[in-house]
């Protein structure tokens, strides 16, 4: 019976070390996929843009500024592979249909920005790239889009809770709950998030958002499932709008969502162009 009980010990922490060993493994090799070349840019598409230099917490970061007619900016929170360049053919479609400015950063260790990509890293800069925008640019922050795709929409959800608590509005593409549920889908439903240090909680800070949002998910999406897109709306505050794009994967819900996916984006700035006009009580 001893034996039998000491086996069973033995057995529960090999799996336990296990387990360590494959979340600090997730975590450091599964987590981030930056790529360094800039195979395009703005002018490419015949869009006049602004190369910008920043600084975050030890790290020098690049973005893109393209200027546009309307007064809204959105700042963009790319997701964990590739760099802006990877996003600048939704950026020129938005340009188009909304007549936003935006500005396109990489996280550090992505594209031209220097250092090694980690949860409180991406954060920090979040944090400097808004800064930049607000401080330097001037931007009033009520004229901010915060727009975050996959993995940004948890660097989104953080800065809309700190220091872009004042943004005019939020805008998440492909959200997924936690890194913990995402490491379970991965990993056949071991509860490896148990032992992660990564969190990524959309789910759980979501609710400490106070500004419009517009959460966004392709119904066929791969890579995140549709259902956690539709967990993170619902532990969403007022006032909210859900888009689901039918054949929508994680990555094409603004080519395949059409005129529906920019009617989404219309509704939220409205909104928040509504919310910042001083004429709005004596208009209802």
């Amino acid at each position: 019976m001893v034996k039998f009980l000491m086996n069973i010990f033995i057995g529960a922490v090999f799996v336990l070390v296990f387990l360590f060993l494959l979340a600090r493994w997730q975590e450091r090799v599964g987590l981030f996929f930056p790529s360094r070349e800039l195979y395009t840019n703005p002018a490419s598409e015949g869009l006049p843009f602004e190369d910008v230099y920043f600084k975050s917490a030890g790290s020098d970061l690049h973005g893109w500024y393209i200027p546009a007619s309307g007064r809204q900016v959105v700042l963009w929170m790319h997701g964990n592979a590739g760099n802006i360049a990877d996003r600048l053919d939704q950026a020129v479609k938005m340009k188009r249909a909304l007549g936003v400015s935006s500005f396109m950063f990489d996280y550090r260790g992505y594209g031209q920005s220097t250092g090694r990509p980690s949860e409180e890293g991406l954060y920090q800069d979040a944090q400097a790239a808004l800064e930049w925008l607000t401080e330097v640019r001037g931007v009033h922050p009520r004229e901010v889009i915060l727009y975050g795709h996959s993995l940004g929409t948890a660097v989104t959800v953080d800065l809309a809770v700190k220091r872009g608590k004042d943004s005019g509005g939020m805008v998440l593409e492909s959200p997924f709950t936690s890194a913990a549920d995402m490491a379970r889908k991965i990993y056949f439903g071991l509860p490896v998030g148990l032992i992660m240090s990564v969190k990524l909680d959309n789910i759980g800070r979501i609710r400490g958002v106070k500004m419009p949002i517009l959460v966004i998910h392709g119904v066929s999406d791969t890579v995140i499932p549709f259902a956690m897109g539709k967990q993170v709306f619902d532990a969403a505050p007022e006032p909210k709008t859900f888009l689901p794009v039918a054949g929508g994967d994680h990555s094409d819900c603004y080519v395949v969502g059409g005129e529906a996916y920019w009617g989404a984006w219309r509704g939220l700035l409205e909104q928040v162009a509504t919310a910042q006009s001083p004429k709005t009580k004596d208009q209802r």
